[in-house]
């Protein structure tokens, strides 16, 4: 009987911290769903078998599907709907986006990670999702469930949102053979007239 009890307790704890996370979840989407677009200040830090590469640069995102990551040192990353063009580590050149394809499960890491769509990253991926404070942030963690036979892709997404305002501050990207890409956002301009000239190709 104590047995049983105990077992009970357990599960209804369990199952008030999965509620908790949902509610959590929610309001960072809605939150997130206020933004139609912003302009930010991006730094870019890779920690890759213990070397450390930075860049500095700048944001823009338009909702729902246009964002452009321009670094100073002329590296890029633009989304524009259905087309990415990429000048980042391995990836160089123009690439159409394909509903199941790479390069569009790589840009709606960002996207939905702009408008706090955690949960729709976790479904359209088959991720894992739990939610946890840690230090500034409600920390939102995508778990692959199994390992790409190739060794490509992430297995952890991490969105931080700020604890207080749950605004997106930070993405951290954790791939397969354990290189961690943090992308930083600071002095977010909300709600701007972005220029659509930076998101041409």
């Amino acid at each position: 009987m104590k047995k049983f009890l105990f077992l009970s307790l357990i599960c209804l704890i369990a199952f008030a911290a999965q509620a908790q996370d949902n509610t959590l979840i929610k309001k960072i989407r809605q939150a997130n769903a206020t933004v139609k677009s912003f302009e930010t200040d991006l730094n870019n830090t890779l920690v890759k078998r213990n070397k450390k590469n930075e860049q500095d640069g700048k944001l823009y995102f338009v909702c729902p599907d246009k964002f452009a990551a321009l670094f100073n040192n002329g590296k890029h990353m633009i989304v524009n709907v259905n087309h990415l063009k990429m000048n980042i580590g391995l990836f160089h050149g123009t690439f159409k986006l394909r509903d199941d394809g790479m390069m569009r499960s790589l840009s709606n890491i960002f996207l939905y990670g702009f408008q706090g769509r955690c949960e729709d990253l976790a479904k359209d991926n088959n991720y894992t999702i739990n939610v946890l404070e840690k230090g500034p942030y409600q920390q939102v963690c995508c778990n692959n469930k199994k390992r790409s036979l190739l060794g490509i892709g992430y297995k952890t997404v991490i969105f931080n949102y700020d604890k207080d305002s749950l605004m997106l501050r930070q993405i951290v990207l954790i791939d397969n053979s354990d290189n961690v890409d943090t992308y930083t956002i600071s002095n977010v301009q909300y709600n701007v007239n972005v220029d659509d000239s930076v998101f041409s190709f």
